[in-house]
């Protein structure tokens, strides 16, 4: 039986296998038996998107990083990562720590107590950050990694916002998509951000599930740019969609934006 070029079995494995039962772990195991000599594409593949929904998923992701089980660097294979709020900051320290060519970060960890959690954030090479939004603005604005390549932005807010505020925003020259939730927004915080972000191209306003519509996101009716949008019941998911070539928060945006462009 005649082999096929080795960048064509990774192609197979990536699109066949992974893309098409992602949530099967068996499956990785599997392959690992099967097919000995591609088990460092498997692992890599497989590593790709990282998402830690428990302090004991985190803790257990860490040990495994600092076990020397994988080839020295190997976790810059990790470019989407999702921390979630029940992760500590000390743990989130030490993978951002490892994981340094992360692209797409959901950061909702409490920074508290790591002061130099932002520090770290600031060397990736980001183009997609999901994180609360007095933990984003602790983010060291020079140097920085990210503010050349950031295209995508979900902030949350726990706290009431205010313009100067949002024009930090303007030290992203590349920001073309913006997500608040909507909880604090008003029409002139809205037109802080679209005045900040002169390449956007959709700003979206979450509300939660059956929240009644505020009087000031009428604006929306009137400009394709602003989209209004139901978060979502399943955060992580919807964060590790786009990876696999789903839908998500960002894809379903531009569908909007585009419809109603065309729509007139």
């Amino acid at each position: 039986m005649p082999e096929l070029p080795p960048e064509l079995e990774r192609e197979i494995l990536v699109e066949l296998v992974f893309k098409a039962d992602r949530q099967n772990l068996n499956l990785k195991l599997t392959l690992c038996l099967v097919a000995r000599r591609v088990q460092f594409w498997i692992d890599s593949i497989f590593y790709e998107v990282v998402s830690l929904t428990s302090q004991r998923s985190a803790v257990k992701f860490l040990t495994l990083v600092r076990s020397n089980e994988k080839p020295p660097g190997f976790f810059t294979v990790v470019k989407r990562l999702c921390l979630t709020v029940a992760v500590k900051a000390v743990t989130a320290f030490g993978i951002l720590g490892v994981c340094t060519a992360v692209e797409a970060l959901a950061c909702w960890v409490d920074f508290y107590p790591e002061p130099d959690l932002p520090v770290l954030i600031s060397r990736l090479p980001l183009r997609r950050l999901s994180i609360e939004f007095h933990h984003f603005s602790r983010i060291p604005l020079n140097p920085s990694t990210w503010l050349s390549s950031l295209t995508h932005l979900e902030l949350f807010t726990w706290l009431a916002l205010s313009a100067p505020d949002l024009s930090r925003l303007a030290h992203l020259p590349c920001l073309t998509f913006v997500a608040v939730n909507n909880v604090h927004m008003s029409k002139e915080l809205v037109a802080e951000v679209r005045t900040s972000c002169p390449r956007l191209q959709a700003l979206v306003l979450l509300q939660r599930p059956n929240e009644i519509r505020r009087p000031y996101l009428r604006m929306a009716q009137n400009d394709p740019h602003i989209v209004v949008q139901e978060q979502s019941r399943n955060p992580v998911q919807d964060w590790e969609a786009a990876h696999f070539g789903y839908p998500d928060m960002w894809s379903r945006a531009e569908a909007s934006m585009v419809a109603s462009l065309v729509g007139g």
